[in-house]
């Protein structure tokens, strides 16, 4: 009957809950110093001695639950990490990341079906842990000295003070360049730091027009995911893309809404891409950027497509440029890895110490995997150089497709400061307000002022809500 209750209550939860992402802290999550938080670890080497099992011949079997495929990387990691444990069997079960996929996963979880799954999104960690699906790791966390601060950069996702998961991977989003547009518009060195107004700019020189003053070539766009135009509050606030600091919609700030007027005001000068074009013809920032439609676009992804020439193959190199500021003088708080994914241990987990094993392993060694699937790794030990040989094969396969320094010091970096979602109640409803409201702006139906204006004040009847 527990088990009934927990499925029912998953189902309910679970709608919608796809677009959480990060880790931190509301009356569920906490921060650092909690009951249950991560302790200083007193390891010599707090990175890599905690990895590994003092014995790596134990035998078992894991069923790992993955978005990813076998061929977007996942194959290959599981063959690594049977060089190391050559007795441990994984089997990839790969599930669909939708609201009724991960329905779905929660049945066959209550039916002992997996060992270790990996949440993409805290809201969907959180639901997992809450509803005893995942199984409490906070006493192995503590007992072999794993220091979450030092080897993920946050201790801050935690259930009613109990940790349930590890930190696996997130999104870095970033503006990738084609340099020879870059350099034909005057430009040398890539910035490593720039505000949304010399973005823009860029843009409109990278701009390129027919004869009839139409444009040929865009020279920037946004990304195609509306949601994702609110990561600027990543960038100034560190946290909760939907909120202000008092917990408030941010959706009718003045911020948002000056920056959501330059971006149509970018359009309408016919230097970005159209919002609305992406949305009406469901095409994708990789894929106007590859084809020469635009000449630079904010992107998180691209390493995935460009390591495939022959379908994507571009003439000029690509370069990237850091995700960027509102205004001059701010820190980039959203430059990093964002928190993403989670993975845990099931409630019926068949060999606990072979699923412990495999948990640690690929959320350490084996989160460099993740950029040829379109994520990044989050975990600190990562090696640049080795992340970038398997995206390209080797660093000389490398230059020939991207700006290999800007690649290293952009895409992946998890010394870069990280950034997510803290509160996740609402979240879904507050989405859909965001993406209704901001597209009749986009659209052309409503001023900025007005959309949003109505927007703020529907997202805060749902915040108030669910306080």
């Amino acid at each position: 009957m527990k088990k009934l209750i927990a499925l029912l209550l998953v189902a309910i939860l679970c709608l919608g809950t796809l677009a959480g992402c990060g880790g931190g802290k509301d009356d569920k999550t906490t921060a650092a110093g909690n009951e249950g938080g991560s302790q200083a670890s007193g390891l010599e080497d707090p990175l890599h001695d905690w990895i590994l099992e003092e014995d790596t011949s134990i035998s078992g079997k894991v069923r790992w639950g993955m978005p990813f495929k076998g061929n977007q990387g996942m194959d290959d990691l599981i063959a690594e990490f049977n060089q190391t444990y050559p007795n441990i069997e994984v089997e990839l079960i790969t599930f669909d990341n939708s609201a009724n996929g991960n329905i779905a996963l929660n049945t066959a979880i209550t039916s002992g079906e997996y060992d270790v799954v990996v949440s993409f999104g805290l809201a969907n960690m959180m639901t997992r842990a809450e509803t005893g699906l995942y199984k409490d790791l906070t006493d192995k966390i503590k007992e072999e000295q794993i220091d979450l601060v030092a080897n993920w950069g946050t201790d801050s996702y935690t259930v009613d003070g109990k940790y349930y998961t590890l930190p696996c991977g997130g999104l870095t989003h970033y503006v990738a360049i084609n340099m020879d547009a870059w350099k034909a518009a005057g430009y040398n060195e890539l910035p490593t730091e720039w505000t949304w107004d010399e973005y823009i700019e860029a843009s409109r020189k990278m701009t390129v027009k027919n004869d009839d003053g139409t444009t040929k070539t865009y020279g920037g766009s946004n990304y195609q995911n509306i949601a994702d135009m609110l990561n600027i509050v990543y960038q100034m606030n560190g946290q909760n893309r939907y909120y202000n600091t008092d917990g408030t919609s941010v959706f009718d700030s003045k911020v948002v809404k000056d920056q959501m007027q330059k971006y149509i005001n970018a359009e309408n000068e016919g230097i970005w891409f159209k919002l609305s074009t992406y949305r009406a013809d469901n095409d994708k920032a990789w894929f106007t950027i590859t084809d020469g439609r635009v000449n630079s676009t904010i992107i998180c992804n691209l390493a995935r497509y460009l390591r495939n020439t022959e379908e994507y193959g571009m003439d000029s190199l690509v370069g990237f440029a850091p995700y960027p500021i509102v205004a001059e003088g701010q820190e980039n708080l959203g430059a990093g890895v964002n928190y993403f994914s989670y993975a845990g241990m099931t409630m019926n987990c068949q060999d606990e110490k072979a699923a412990w094993a495999f948990l640690k392993w690929y959320s350490s060694y084996g989160c460099k995997y993740l950029p040829l699937a379109g994520h990044q790794p989050t975990w600190k030990g990562t090696d640049a150089n080795e992340m970038m040989n398997l995206i390209f094969g080797s660093e000389e396969e490398a230059a020939k497709i991207i700006d290999v320094e800007s690649f290293k010091r952009v895409v992946g970096n998890t010394e870069l400061h990280a950034a997510g979602d803290y509160i996740t109640k609402g979240y879904a409803e507050l989405e859909s307000i965001w993406s209704e409201w901001v597209m009749k702006a986009f659209n052309g139906e409503m001023g900025v002022e007005e959309a949003l204006t109505e927007a703020g004040k529907l997202a805060n009847q749902v915040i108030n809500e669910n306080k």
